[in-house]
């Protein structure tokens, strides 16, 4: 199935949240400028200014494709120039946000993770880590990062 024209899909979920998460939002919303189903089922794909957001997280790239059931997803793979994940803390109490961009990004649910892959970058409030590649463990927020270029991790001054 093919849509020519923008989609807009709304979804009620907690999906790709973090365990203190749950609940927190009801509605997804999901567009693009296509949407396709793959033969394989459960496989969405999604071209042309795609945007997926919750109350706490949005997700925006050129294309995506999403594995498994829309409001659960077990992987989206988004791809853009860049493409983008944003969320915010768990803490209500905090407003930092966590961003991270790339030429690839994949979530995967069960690992509760993020995989940057190409001029990849994770902002984490006023740090932030460049290198080639990022894994970003959302649950503990540690992240593994490398590449031929090496890595660069900016911490501004603390009072």
């Amino acid at each position: 199935m093919l849509f020519r024209s923008s989609v807009l899909l709304l979804l009620c979920s907690n999906c790709m949240a973090e365990p203190d998460w749950e609940g927190a939002f009801d509605t997804i919303s999901i567009s693009a400028d296509q949407a396709r189903e793959d033969a394989e089922s459960g496989v969405l794909h999604l071209d042309g200014n795609f945007v997926m957001q919750s109350e706490k997280w949005r997700l925006t790239s050129l294309r995506a494709t999403v594995h498994g059931n829309p409001t659960r997803p077990d992987q989206i793979l988004l791809e853009g120039n860049p493409a983008r994940f944003t969320f915010l803390s768990s803490d209500p109490d905090v407003e930092e946000s966590i961003e991270a961009t790339a030429l690839e990004v994949v979530y995967r649910r069960e690992e509760n993770s993020l995989v940057l892959s190409g001029d990849a970058r994770l902002t984490m409030g006023d740090e932030t880590v460049q290198s080639k590649q990022i894994s970003y463990d959302i649950a503990s927020g540690r992240f593994l990062a490398g590449g031929d270029e090496g890595v660069i991790i900016r911490v501004p001054p603390r009072d």
